[in-house]
């Protein structure tokens, strides 16, 4: 039996390009927009998780991590769960102000810690898209060491046993979020041309159409995460995870145990990936909003040639806990289906065909051996 890392396309794929001359180059993700109806909640949460609360009011709630981000998380009061966009680093004002002018929009203080400026656009799906330019860093927060490791080859630790705490992880950074789409060449052209995406692999149907990218920033020599934002096409716009990186492997099971212990909802893990290969856990908050643990992932400079691969559950993961098959089901509703039919009308590259041929291609065993 082949090997799944040895699946290969059947047809040619069609190629999707980078752009040769982009208005702006992201250098990372800076941060993640939802609107919730219950802040203390939310923050309960995301203490349980292993991130920190930054600032708190009535109407927002500021969160982050160990590392130098001022947040990557706002939660703004609203009345229903509601994923509302993302945000980029940019490096510098001249991209800022070509950003404005391309879509004339104009340039506003950003909100919330660190300050900085920023260009609200919309893109799409509807999402607000903030490109943020100058926002202050702050110091790094004191975390626990990375877990020597012991190989039959080499013993680095001696008189001495390996015991992390149970307690939350230490959650240093956002690593990258999914972005679920009707329109994924849209969406695609969209991000390429304002903010320079790269996609590093890209999965594909078997008539050779992508469907999902996985796009990472181009700092050219300076290495990027293997993916910082995912397009991947589903008949309505959403949300459908981010993960945020764990210092060691340690980390992701400890912090699997803290979250059983709290009563948390378990989607997924653990495990590795085969495109980006983190190790990976998967939790959802109380409305379903999934979030990731991960640690060990890859890292990529701009000259890497983009990998193009069957679209199969098979292509998830190389081990760990079987794949859930509701782990992408949507959550059937009236205005889900009104929103599925207005985009089977709109948008050129959606179709029955299409969601089929996703369907089939995704549902069959992940380890068929098993």
């Amino acid at each position: 039996m082949d090997l799944i890392l040895e699946e290969k396309l059947e047809v040619a794929p069609r190629k999707v390009d980078s752009v040769a001359d982009p208005i702006a180059k992201a250098w990372d993700l800076a941060y993640l927009r939802f609107a919730k109806p219950h802040l203390d909640q939310q923050a309960a949460f995301f203490k349980d998780f292993g991130f920190l609360i930054a600032e708190q009011t009535r109407e927002r709630l500021y969160v982050n991590g160990t590392g130098p981000a001022p947040y990557f998380l706002v939660i703004e009061k609203g009345p229903k769960p509601e994923f509302l966009g993302v945000a980029f680093e940019i490096t510098s004002r001249e991209e800022l102000e070509a950003l404005a002018a391309h879509d004339d929009l104009p340039i506003e203080p950003a909100k919330g810690p660190g300050g900085g400026e920023r260009v609200r656009l919309t893109d799409p799906n509807g999402f607000t898209v903030d490109a943020l330019y100058n926002r202050v860093p702050r110091q790094s927060q004191p975390m626990r060491k990375a877990q020597p490791h012991n190989t039959p080859d080499e013993k680095v630790r001696i008189n001495q046993g390996q015991r992390g705490p149970i307690s939350p992880p230490d959650v240093m950074r956002l690593g990258h979020v999914v972005v679920l789409t009707p329109d994924f060449e849209g969406s695609m052209a969209w991000y390429q041309k304002r903010f320079g995406i790269i996609p590093t692999d890209v999965l594909c149907l078997p008539d050779g159409s992508p469907v999902l990218a996985f796009n990472r920033c181009d700092r050219g020599e300076t290495p990027a995460d293997h993916h910082s934002i995912v397009f991947a096409t589903f008949p309505v716009a959403g949300y459908d995870h981010s993960a945020y990186e764990v210092h060691d492997l340690d980390a992701v099971g400890l912090g699997q145990q803290v979250l059983k212990q709290k009563g948390h909802k378990h989607e997924w893990g653990i495990g590795r990936h085969i495109l980006g290969s983190q190790i990976f856990d998967y939790w959802s908050d109380q409305d379903g909003y999934k979030f990731e643990h991960f640690a060990d992932g890859d890292v990529f400079t701009s000259d890497y040639e983009t990998g193009y691969h069957p679209m199969t559950s098979q292509g998830l993961y190389q081990w760990g806990a079987d794949f859930p098959p509701d782990f992408v089901k949507p959550k059937i509703s009236i205005s889900f289906l009104l929103e599925f039919i207005h985009n089977l009308r709109t948008v050129p590259n959606l179709s029955f065909k299409k969601i089929r041929m996703m369907l089939a291609s995704a549902g069959g065993k992940a380890r068929p051996w098993l």
